[in-house]
């Protein structure tokens, strides 16, 4: 018999004898036991976007772990929806490229180049950067299969390697390692825009503002400040950069949005959420937040990690500025069109289920084929070298800077 019978066969046994054992109704004990799944269970039916596909589960599958359970309710084609276990968390707040050496030097040698560091992050305060490169986790040398090391969570130990160059034989080489402590992984608050920036570009100014998501309870606030700063310095135009922002708050991405409209769009739909069958769960118009800043043009920067809530602020601004610039640059976004929202639980972990799908100011459906720029452009061209984000060398916002004042990209 195969185990998973097995386990079955012993779940229902117990569940028989818990809840009528010694001819005393036993309820209130099976509750308590599988209180993490009820709650899962019922939240899902409440909130889930496709909670009609949800089967009602046999006692004995509420006995599961949780993660397993949570899983269990999923619709067959959702790829968005996931758990999140906030006591243990899950990264080290850093966002990854795996590759074979960059160098050619080792040929057969697997890379993880650092490419964003949540600031107060594990990762962060190990001292890891923008551009490390990482070749071993835990004492086991990177390699295409075993990347989820990188993502473990657990205390442990890296290897991180940093490159040379030689102006004698004009190239790169690998030219030493150093081996760095990675606390266990905990949970923070986030710092959604931990990087602005005005550059001033002889006789104009531009502002820069690096969004890494919407989620932080302070992201109002700080987003005022950036803007406010960027209104007072007359900036003629604003790069705001998306390519590793997953999402969060629809209130915060349309209080962003509102303080890039037009003064005449204020009061008109920023979003609406719809559920499977059409029905209108909710709207998000944009409001008055004191910016106006509808007249800049707009640049986003965009790539693979740009989800959700930040396709559809890149799309209604697209739609809602008519005929004041929205240009994209980068790589085509994750195409990631439902809305996914987190729900904690009084036993300290949390679900994120798709909610709702979402539609742009324009009344029309978030494209699941994703973003594609008005300018492909790939960060990692200049590799080795990586520039910290914010820093006028690096490659995105060079190419960005370059096409506001000569339109057109540099590609250098």
């Amino acid at each position: 018999m195969k185990k998973t019978g097995l386990y079955r066969i012993l779940a229902a046994v117990f569940a028989a004898i818990l809840l009528f054992g010694c001819g005393e109704d036993r309820t209130y004990e099976y509750l308590e036991m599988t209180k993490e799944n009820q709650w899962t269970y019922s939240k899902m039916k409440e909130v889930y976007l496709w909670a009609d596909s949800i089967k009602t589960p046999a006692r004995t599958d509420f006995f599961a772990a949780t993660t397993k359970f949570f899983t269990s309710l999923k619709y067959k084609n959702d790829f968005v929806s996931f758990f999140t276990d906030t006591v243990s968390a899950g990264t080290y707040g850093m966002t990854c490229a795996v590759m074979r050496d960059p160098i050619g030097e080792r040929p057969g040698k697997t890379y993880a180049l650092v490419l964003n560091v949540e600031p107060g992050s594990p990762a962060s305060l190990a001292g890891i950067r923008r551009g490390t490169w990482i070749t071993a986790v835990g004492g086991r040398a990177l390699t295409t299969s075993n990347t989820s090391l990188l993502q473990s969570g657990a205390a442990t130990q890296i290897v991180t390697e940093y490159v040379g160059f030689s102006e004698e034989k004009n190239s790169y080489y690998w030219a030493g390692a150093d081996t760095l402590q990675l606390a266990e992984s905990t949970v923070s608050a986030k710092i959604d825009i931990p990087v602005d920036r005005i550059f001033d570009l002889y006789d104009r100014y531009v502002g820069y503002m690096f969004v890494g998501g919407f989620a932080g309870e302070n992201f109002k606030k700080h987003a005022a400040e950036v803007l406010d700063g960027f209104a007072s310095a007359n900036v003629s135009d604003i790069i705001i950069d998306l390519r590793y922002c997953s999402g969060g708050s629809m209130e915060n991405a349309a209080w962003l949005a509102s303080s890039l409209v037009p003064a005449d769009k204020i009061g008109t739909p920023f979003c609406t959420l719809k559920g499977n069958g059409d029905e209108t769960k909710a709207v998000y118009d944009y409001e008055d937040t004191g910016i106006s800043l509808g007249d800049k043009s707009v640049y986003f920067i965009i790539g693979n990690d740009t989800k959700g809530v930040s396709e559809l602020l890149v799309t209604s601004l697209n739609e809602s500025r008519a005929m004041h610039d929205v240009i994209t640059l980068g790589k085509k976004s994750a195409g990631a069109n439902v809305m996914v929202e987190e729900f904690a639980s009084p036993y300290g972990f949390s679900i994120n289920p798709a909610t709702a799908y979402m539609y742009t100011s324009g009344g029309m459906a978030l494209s699941a084929a994703g973003i594609s720029p008005d300018y492909s452009v790939n960060e990692l061209a200049t590799l080795p070298n990586v520039h910290e984000l914010g820093m006028e060398q690096e490659f995105l916002l060079y190419n960005s800077l370059y096409l506001i004042v000569n339109g057109t990209l540099s590609y250098e």
